[in-house]
């Protein structure tokens, strides 16, 4: 997060871990267990537990099925440009994509997962 690198940058921070264990007692699939990669904020040296809300692109029925489709494998495929940009970024990885999913898949994003078998 911007805010907390920005933050970090003028201040010294301490990042608080937050186990899995403690994720998994909130009960709601929207919260899963992540890792807040080493040095994505400045002082942060090693990795850290923590609890992460997934965020998902979306859009809407009206856009051609085509686009949806070349828009989603383009992410997927500069993936190393995405990590490149912030370390966050690294917690990216197409074989999550479907986990917690809260809304319909649009058909150009399930050809794409099809595709590379993450649906059957």
């Amino acid at each position: 997060m911007a805010s907390i690198r920005d933050l970090a940058t003028a201040i010294k921070i301490v990042v608080i871990p937050v186990p899995p264990e403690v994720v998994a007692k909130v009960g709601d699939p929207a919260y899963q267990p992540a890792v807040i990669p080493a040095n994505t904020y400045t002082g942060q040296t090693t990795d850290i537990p923590t609890a992460a809300i997934p965020n998902f692109l979306v859009t809407h029925s009206g856009v051609p099925e085509d686009l949806v489709y070349r828009m989603t494998k383009a992410m997927y495929d500069n993936l190393d440009t995405l990590y490149a940009a912030h370390n966050a970024a690294r917690a990216i990885k197409r074989d999550n994509a479907l986990k917690g999913m809260p809304v319909p898949l649009h058909p150009g994003a399930e050809r794409y997962y099809r595709e590379v078998g993450l649906i059957k």
